[in-house]
């Protein structure tokens, strides 16, 4: 086996309701903590806090706060927010919406929901720091 080739991969979450842990009808599409593309947000943040640090100046709280934000949205990669289906079980339910519209994936919107909703952050965030799921077993034949 080439260890070179053990890699991590995408994965899909479903959001669901806190306190009833139902389906709620968004998808967010993930990479793994150790993708590319987080490291070089990770970098950026390191690099801020070092030069805080050189000038005797520490993160506020608030910075604390937005550099968690940055790494989950550079960790998505997209998102839906789709209609579920009837089943023999239960009644077809319309989109979901976030102040009344479908939001769009942007950095904007995704920001708004992570801000607004702590529990919608912690459900991504959860899903980032859960290493294994991002191999998929044929890569790691």
């Amino acid at each position: 086996m080439d260890l070179s080739q053990i890699k991590t991969g995408d994965r899909t979450i479903e959001i669901l309701h806190p306190a009833t842990g139902e389906k709620l009808g968004v998808r967010v599409n993930l990479v793994s903590i150790d993708d590319e593309r987080l490291t070089k947000a990770k970098r950026v943040i390191t690099d801020r806090r070092l030069y805080l640090e050189a000038r005797g100046k520490v993160f506020k709280a608030e910075e604390i706060e937005e550099n968690k934000i940055n790494l989950l949205f550079a960790a998505m990669t997209g998102w839906e927010w789709y209609a579920q289906q009837a089943t023999d079980d239960t009644p077809a339910i319309d989109a979901p919406t976030f102040h009344g519209e479908i939001p769009e994936f942007n950095r904007r919107n995704v920001n708004a929901v992570l801000y607004e909703l702590a529990w919608f952050n912690d459900q991504v965030n959860e899903a980032i720091g859960e290493t294994k799921a991002f191999f998929e077993p044929s890569k790691q034949n």
